[in-house]
């Protein structure tokens, strides 16, 4: 994500920080989350999402969602 600075004419919302987590993109997803609570820190789920994502941005990695293994060929 590009540089992003005070002054920007941009908004961020929940949404689209959820999208990039989504993607994977925890860093810019991260940076969203403490943009949306400097603006309203009243509201209680930015940190948890800050807090959970601050691990995951740090191994630079997506995680991973393991397969359920297949009963195909299973000989019952």
């Amino acid at each position: 994500m590009a540089k992003i600075k005070a002054g920007d004419d941009i908004f961020f919302t929940v949404t689209m920080a959820e999208v990039l987590e989504g993607q994977g993109l925890y860093e810019d997803a991260l940076m969203i989350y403490k943009i949306l609570l400097d603006t309203d820190p009243s509201d209680a789920s930015l940190p948890v999402r800050i807090e959970r994502l601050k691990g995951l941005a740090g191994r630079g990695r997506k995680a991973t969602v393991r397969p359920r293994p297949s009963n195909e060929g299973g000989g019952d």
